[in-house]
Order: C-alpha cells, then structure tokens, then sequence
C-alpha cells in the first residue's frame, strides 16, 4: 500500500513541475512579445537623424529622444523561467533589437507557435527563444 502511495504522489508532483514549466513557458511568450512589440514602436517613432534601437531596456520605460515622457512598456519584466532580467540580444549598428532568456533548460512546447516563431520549434533550450524586431 505504502508503494502505491508513494508512486502515486511521485507522478503527481511530477505533473505539477511540468504544468508550471508549461505555464512559465506560456508567459515567456507573451513577455517576449511585449518586448519585440516596444521595440517596434520605438524603432517606428524614431526622429529623423537618431539611431533606430533604444540603448538599453531602460530607454523603453522612458524614451530620452523626447522631451515629455514616452512609455513602451509599463516596467521591465522579468524573465518568467529564471525570474532575473532578460538578456539584451544588441542590434548590428547598436542598441537593442531584442531579448531572450538567460534559461538552458528544454523547452517543453515544440509546436504551435506563431508564424514569425517557428524557430522556437526546433530550439535546443530557452536561449534560443529570441524576441527580436528587425524590419
């Protein structure tokens, strides 16, 4: 009786670590994708004669290129599987054009990702899940 008790709470803590995996990953994608949407209204409201990247996350709380105060996100979000920041993924002439997760665990999800994340599919760990706005 004691086997059975204990096999059956072994998988039921199990199922539980993996719906928490699976609900991490479900707010990864959509706190990457508020980032990829910042950074693409910050690259189109860009002035004429200033670089199309923030420098830092920080500028898409507060965009320094305007006099009065520009918000593309409320806060800077944390990473939903580390819990710490994201890791700024740098834009070829400068700035940031995205982030990704500091994660290397396995993904669990492997299908049914958006057309522009089909790459997320075949990714080998977090990491390899870039947010990133490049027109």
């Amino acid at each position: 009786m004691v086997l059975f008790i204990t096999l059956g709470l072994g998988k039921l803590l199990e199922d539980a670590s993996r719906s928490n995996q699976r609900s991490r990953e479900a707010e990864l994608l959509y706190t990457g994708n508020l980032y990829r949407e910042a950074i693409r209204q910050y690259w189109q409201s860009t002035p004429i004669g200033t670089k199309p990247y923030p420098e830092k996350l920080d500028d898409l709380l507060h965009d320094p290129r305007y006099p009065v105060i520009r918000r593309y996100l409320r806060r800077l979000y944390p990473d939903p599987i580390t819990g710490k920041g994201f890791v700024p993924i740098p834009a070829p002439d400068g700035g940031v054009m995205g982030v990704r997760s500091a994660s290397s665990r396995k993904p669990i999800k492997l299908a049914g990702f958006k057309a522009d994340q089909t790459a997320f599919a075949v990714a080998q760990s977090y990491q390899q899940w870039e947010f990133s706005f490049a027109p």
